[in-house]
């Protein structure tokens, strides 16, 4: 019996922003198998140039998929993005860093600073003005001069079950410490699981060493003590975690 050759397929990530050819032109010039298109939340009118691309792509032969996303949501980008490699972990994946917002490109950046997918940006053979309020009428630029592969260097993941706490925090906070390591033993997470403490103080230690410190320097939660017990909310800064790393729950 032969053994069967499994060949990854070209994922192409690209935010459906103010652009026509800088869309299309990569997706030929790197042979991409699939292109997922990420379409703005708060859909009005599409422009006739999203309606070219949309056309374009639903005739063409590559496999098409469109997923909502606020490409103005850092936070909702990062997830979004990061979510659909870890989808694809098996395909080789790439994201257009020229097509949506700014805010797109940078969270688009991040999440494959994250992950293992490779972001490229396409630069446009002309510009046009950009003194018009509101979605153009026409596509922001023309033509393709070429596209760049960009450097991404890897930052690492907070841990699950850190980004598990979080969630358990922003639904039922603020939880007492003690709450939190009953929450870590009911669910198997690591930081009990993986340790046989055998004293309620060893549990608490694991629970400041792998938990509350790491997520206190993300400035994710903060901890006030009222008389002996300790209560752990989430910050801003934590919601936003939790909103960047949700797919790793």
């Amino acid at each position: 019996m032969k053994n069967e050759i499994t060949v990854s397929d070209r994922v192409h990530i690209v935010p459906l922003g103010y652009e026509k050819d800088r869309i299309l032109e990569p997706l030929r010039e790197l042979k991409a198998d699939r292109v997922i298109l990420l379409l703005h939340e708060n859909k009005g009118d599409d422009p006739w140039y999203h309606k070219e691309v949309k056309k374009t792509l639903r005739e063409g032969p590559l496999d098409l998929e469109e997923r909502d996303c606020n490409i103005f949501d850092m936070y909702g980008s990062i997830e979004k993005i990061a979510s659909i490699v870890d989808q694809h972990a098996s395909d080789d994946v790439y994201v257009n860093l020229a097509t949506g917002s700014k805010v797109t490109a940078i969270g688009g950046m991040i999440a494959c600073m994250l992950t293992n997918a490779t972001p490229y940006y396409v630069r446009a053979k002309k510009y046009g003005p950009e003194d018009e309020e509101g979605p153009p009428n026409n596509p922001v630029s023309t033509g393709v001069e070429g596209i760049d592969n960009l450097p991404s260097f890897h930052i690492d993941e907070p841990p699950a079950e850190q980004i598990r706490i979080l969630s358990f925090v922003s639904e039922e906070g603020p939880v007492a410490k003690s709450n939190l390591i009953e929450f870590g033993r009911e669910t198997d997470l690591p930081f009990m699981s993986n340790h046989n403490s055998k004293h309620r103080t060893g549990e608490y230690r694991l629970l400041d060493s792998h938990i509350i410190k790491p997520l206190l320097e993300r400035d994710a939660i903060s901890v006030e003590e009222i008389g002996r017990r300790s209560e752990v909310r989430i910050t801003a800064d934590g919601e936003n975690t939790l909103r960047a790393f949700n797919y790793l729950l």
